[in-house]
């Protein structure tokens, strides 16, 4: 799941609790279900359902992409070996219609050298840094000059402190970020954008959870484009402590005339080097189980391959990616024989804004008609609650023709929530209308590891890792064996169910950038 604002600023989510509080109401008497399963369809889900449980191969695939394959940056040495894994692996399964699906990003970035950073005024200190995803190396000395906090990332703010800005080291942090939160994503890169622009030397992104922890975020503006200046992600207790600096030389206040009161600078440098390579073909990997009935009518079952480095990308998004390959397993084992195809995708670029999968959606946009269902998994390994269904309350209806079998998962719940609509793969497809649908699961544990060295295999719990894999196995069956299909939302219905859950601004931003 790449970092909305709002994960960016607090560190973590909001409490599991306020989730909660927007799950469907009880049901009084029989569930209203708009899906129509016949008694064989139950049994066969009752038979998927135990095998994923008790001998469902989730846990050891997650194994293989953190431990042996290792992080996998987008269009990395990594990331294709994660690729060539995942086609190994459906073609060893059986499935048909194995292969891959090029899409060319900008840039691709890789760290090649560890940071070193160090403040210099007003004494001389070690300064936690990395290099912040796809931030340009740094010249060969480094960059050195004074630090400038700025805590309004708004244009004409920028416009007002250009002359501050030009020649410093702007340090922002999560109250700067909300400055432009509320008006969509879009504006946080267009204000990191502008600090380049006006003449920043660097950046200093304070959204660390820990000194030892670094967030990543990547400055990439949704396409995987390389920053207009070094972006360094400092540590919250060193961000912190150049705040409190500033704030009692009158730097962060600044005088009258514009000019810092009591000017005592504070002084930082830093250096890193990166790889950098340009307008590089990146791999979508997709098999298919076909169905029966000949309609060329699908669901899809995807989650994203790649992951930040500082971990391995063990929980953000291993666990999806290898629940994705264990549906496929778990249905050719208990052979299965699904009425719609069931295709399997796992998409790269997602943490550096859901390329792949927009991507994806673009070159398959003639059949998007015949996708009946999208099934996107992408947060972590906790017990799984139930859907996301981002207010479509057919969706909701839908799902009570399995509660009883979800309910026994722990995972018959429904939220309307629509904070993270944006924030993983299943977005590409809910904005044509698609029914569409990501597997809800706490993330007070799982927002504590992502994106951070902290993510890794020894994390993952495997009975939960398989509770979550089985959820997404038995909707997705449900879906694609079932005698009827939801419809397919026109564009006004989407507007109205962005606006519903509160996401038609981040809607309108990301439009307006063109990343939609």
């Amino acid at each position: 799941m790449r970092n909305s604002i709002a994960i960016v600023a607090l560190g973590c989510l909001v409490a599991v609790g306020s989730v909660s509080a927007q799950e469907a109401s009880p049901q009084t008497g029989p569930p209203k279900s708009t899906l129509i399963l016949t008694p064989e369809t139950q049994s066969a889900l009752i038979r998927l359902g135990g095998q994923m449980m008790l001998a469902g191969k989730a846990y050891e695939y997650d194994r293989e992409l953190a431990d042996e394959i290792g992080p996998r940056l987008t269009g990395s040495a990594n990331y294709v070996r994660a690729t060539e894994w995942a086609t190994a692996e459906f073609t060893r399964l059986g499935l048909a219609n194995v292969h891959k699906e090029s899409w060319t990003i900008p840039a691709t970035w890789e760290p090649e050298t560890l940071a070193t950073a160090r403040m210099i005024l007003p004494h001389e200190q070690r300064l936690h840094l990395e290099s912040e995803g796809w931030s340009p190396s740094t010249p060969e000395g480094g960059v050195r000059g004074d630090v400038l906090y700025v805590s309004d990332l708004q244009s004409a703010t920028l416009t007002a402190s250009a002359g501050r800005i030009k020649g410093a080291i702007v340090l922002v942090d999560d109250t700067s970020f909300k400055s432009v939160e509320s008006k969509g994503l879009g504006l946080l890169f267009d204000g990191l954008d502008q600090i380049g622009a006006e003449g920043a030397k660097a950046i200093l992104l304070g959204v660390g959870a820990t000194n030892d922890a670094p967030n990543m975020v990547g400055v990439t503006n949704f396409v995987g484009s390389i920053a207009n200046v070094p972006v360094g992600n400092l540590g919250m207790e060193d961000t912190l402590l150049l705040k409190r600096l500033l704030e009692r030389s009158g730097v962060a206040s600044g005088g009258p005339d514009g000019k810092p009161a009591n000017h005592e600078p504070v002084e930082v440098e830093f250096r890193f080097r990166n790889r950098i390579r340009e307008n590089v073909a990146v791999n979508n990997v997709v098999a298919e189980i076909p169905g029966t009935d000949g309609s060329g009518d699908y669901v899809l079952i995807g989650g994203h391959l790649d992951s930040w480095h500082p971990g391995t990308g063990a929980q953000d998004n291993g666990t999806g990616a290898a629940s994705v390959v264990a549906v496929a397993e778990a249905i050719q084992a208990s052979g299965l024989k699904p009425k719609r195809t069931m295709r399997f995708v796992l998409f790269g670029g997602e943490e550096e804004g859901t390329i792949g999968s927009i991507r994806y959606a673009e070159q398959h946009a003639g059949e998007m008609s015949k996708c009946v269902g999208v099934f996107v998994t992408d947060t972590g390994a906790e017990p799984p609650k139930g859907w996301y269904d981002f207010g479509r309350a057919d969706e909701r209806d839908a799902l009570n023709a399995i509660r009883p079998l979800l309910d026994s998962l722990g995972a018959g719940g429904v939220t309307t929530n629509g904070e993270y609509t944006f924030e993983t793969d299943e977005s590409a497809f809910l904005v044509k209308g698609v029914p569409a649908f990501v597997l809800w699961t706490p993330v007070d544990k799982y927002m504590l590891l992502h994106h951070k060295p902290s993510d890794t295999f020894d994390k993952v719990n495997q009975r939960d890792l398989n509770l979550g894999a089985a959820t997404v196995g038995v909707t997705a069956y449900a879906f694609a064996n079932a005698a009827n299909t939801l419809k397919h939302y026109s564009a006004k219905e989407v507007e109205d169910q962005l606006k519903a859950v509160d996401a038609y601004t981040q809607y309108q931003d990301l439009v307006a950038h063109k990343v939609l």
